[in-house]
């Protein structure tokens, strides 16, 4: 529900019951209601894209093209699912694009050598969070993004709706994925 001050048009905190008129509004161009949809699920949607793509430029362009795809779709959404959800599909596929883009172009070559033989206060942080970035790459692909999306909060039949299986085999993939990260990490 909107409340008018003047000129300006101030929105409230987002409600559950607010979100179908958020949408009526966003569907119809009001890119201020488009806002209020879309901050609850930014969020979610940019971890998501960082932890599939492993890095930051990656995910910022993996999530850009996830927010125009969500603008561009909301007549697409049908209500089946909470928005946030809907919002994690198209980050994954957005993710994924950027992935395949990635492969046909060339690594570039970084020194991470320290200058001068200074020491980085937090290079055990860089460290720890490099290996838990490798374990997840090798993850196979399934067990990798339903981890992923289940540590986004989704639930199983949503992860399982997303993926196109059974709640059962996401819960195996989750399962699994998550024994082979500990004994990827030595944990």
């Amino acid at each position: 529900m909107t409340t008018t001050t003047g000129a300006t048009t101030l929105l409230r905190p987002l409600h559950p019951g607010d979100t179908t008129e958020l949408l009526e509004r966003a569907r119809a161009g009001d890119e201020q209601a488009f806002r209020a949809l879309w901050a609850p699920a930014h969020r979610q949607a940019h971890a998501l894209c960082l932890r599939l793509t492993g890095n930051r430029a990656d995910a910022d362009d993996a999530l850009q093209d996830t927010q125009i795809a969500v603008w561009q779709n909301l007549d697409r959404f049908d209500g089946r699912c909470p928005f946030t959800a809907w919002v994690q599909a198209i980050a994954r596929n957005a993710a994924r694009s950027v992935l395949r883009a990635r492969s046909r172009r060339p690594e570039p070559v970084e020194d991470l050598e320290p200058v001068g033989g200074a020491v980085d206060p937090f290079a055990g942080a860089v460290t720890e969070v490099d290996a838990a970035q490798r374990a997840l790459g090798l993850l196979p692909e399934k067990h990798r993004e339903a981890l992923l999306l289940r540590a986004g909060d989704l639930s199983y039949e949503q992860i399982a709706a997303l993926m196109g299986a059974t709640p059962a085999s996401v819960r195996v993939w989750v399962h699994r994925g998550r024994l082979r990260l500990a004994a990827e990490l030595g944990r």
